[in-house]
C-alpha cells in the first residue's frame, strides 16, 4: 500500500520542464526561486519531484500538505518533500489581491545529498531533508531566516547554492518546528530508509493490508513470532511508537482519505476504518488532527484553491475494508 498515492490521485503533477516562465517560474537549473501573489494560477493542489521551501510574505490562510491541514500567516516557513501534494490557500487577501504572497524555492531532491558527499559540513542540511517524509513547518521564524530567503532569491550560480545551503543549515538548527507527518499517514512499507527489523515489517504490512480488522496486540505478536511483551518492546524500539498508536494512526489516515475524497457519512467511515464506536473515533481523530472529522472534511474541500473541486465518489470507499473488526 503506497504511502501518498491516494493523496496524489486528485493532485496536479508539476513537471520541472513544463513550468511556465511567463508566470515568473525560472527554467530548469538545479535551484529555482520565484515570487507569486494571490490570487495566482500557481496556487493549486499539486506535487513535483523537487523539494520546496516557501516563505509566506503576506496574508493568512490554510496549509495543505498530504493529509495535514494547518494554518499559515506572514512569516511562516514550510519545507515540503518531493512528490507530496500541497497547496497554501490565502483566506484574507484583499479583493484586489496581493502582488507578493510567497517566496518559493525549488531544488533537486539529491542536490544536498550529493554535495554532502564532498562537504561533510552539509550533513546538517541533509539531516533536515531526511527529518520527515512529508515536510516540516518552522514556527516563529525570525527576520534573519526571512533575509536568507532573499539572499537565495537575489543570487545565482554557485552563490545561490551557498545561500541555500546556509538557509538549510540554519533551519536544521531552528528550535521550533513541527513535522507534517505527525498528522499524516505513517511510513508505508518501502518508504522508511532505516533498516527495519523483518518481524516489525511483517506486522506493519499486516496493518496496512487489514487495518479495519481486529488486530490485537496478541495477534500482532503472533504475526511477529514472539510473545506480547517482547513484541511491544521490539516495536517501540524499532519504530519509536507503540503498536496501538501506530494502528490508530493508520486508521485515522485512511479516514482522512475517505473524508476528503468521498461523501460517505462520518459514522460509516468510523466503522470502515476499524473503530468500534463514533466516540472513540472522534476522540482519536481530534487528538491526531486537532479537529473533528466533519471539520477536517470541510477544511480539505478548500485544498484546490480557486480550481474546480473533483466530484466525490462513493466508489472510493471500495478500497476500505467493510470489516467491523477492532483493536
Amino acid at each position: 500500500m503506497e504511502d501518498l498515492s491516494h493523496a496524489r490521485r486528485d493532485a496536479m503533477f508539476e513537471s520541472e520542464l513544463a513550468r511556465n516562465v511567463e508566470l515568473g517560474l525560472e527554467p530548469s537549473g538545479g535551484i529555482g526561486c520565484y515570487v507569486h501573489g494571490t490570487p495566482s494560477r500557481l496556487e493549486r493542489w499539486h506535487y513535483h519531484d523537487e523539494y520546496e521551501l516557501q516563505l509566506v510574505v503576506q496574508t493568512s490562510g490554510r496549509t495543505y500538505v498530504g493529509n495535514h491541514v494547518g494554518a499559515f500567516k506572514p512569516g511562516s516557513i514550510v519545507l515540503i518533500s518531493p512528490r507530496v501534494p500541497h497547496n497554501l490557500v490565502s483566506l484574507d487577501a484583499p479583493a484586489a489581491g496581493v502582488g507578493e504572497r510567497s517566496v518559493v524555492i525549488h531544488f533537486a531532491r539529491d542536490l544536498m545529498h550529493k554535495a554532502a558527499e564532498l562537504f561533510a559540513d552539509l550533513h546538517g542540511a541533509v539531516s533536515l531533508l531526511e527529518r520527515d517524509r512529508c515536510g516540516v513547518e518552522f514556527l516563529n521564524a525570525d527576520p534573519d531566516l526571512h533575509d536568507r530567503f532573499r539572499l537565495v532569491q537575489n543570487a545565482s550560480g554557485i552563490a545561490r547554492f551557498c545561500a541555500l545551503a546556509e538557509l538549510l543549515q540554519r533551519l536544521s538548527r531552528w528550535p521550533e518546528s513541527r513535522s507534517f507527518s505527525s498528522t499524516t499517514m505513517p511510513d508505508a512499507p518501502g518508504q522508511r530508509k532505516a533498516v527495519m527489523d523483518p518481524r516489525v515489517e511483517k506486522v506493519r504490512a499486516l496493518v496496512y493490508r487489514n487495518y479495519a480488522d481486529r488486530l490485537s496486540l496478541a495477534k500482532a505478536g503472533h504475526c511477529a513470532g514472539v510473545g506480547v511483551h517482547t513484541f511491544s518492546r521490539l516495536f517501540r524500539r524499532v519504530t519509536g511508537s507503540t503498536y496501538t498508536d501506530f494502528l490508530i494512526s493508520v486508521r485515522v489516515a485512511r479516514a482522512c482519505e475517505l473524508l476528503s475524497k468521498s461523501d460517505t457519512p462520518v459514522s460509516s467511515i468510523c466503522y470502515l476504518v476499524g473503530f468500534n464506536n463514533i466516540s472513540n473515533f472522534n476522540r482519536h481523530f481530534r487528538r491526531l488532527k486537532n479537529m473533528t472529522p466533519s471539520a477536517y472534511r470541510e477544511h480539505m474541500a478548500g485544498r484546490f484553491g480557486a480550481t474546480a473541486k473533483p466530484t466525490h465518489s462513493r466508489a472510493s470507499t471500495a478500497q476500505a475494508s467493510t470489516s467491523s473488526g477492532r483493536i
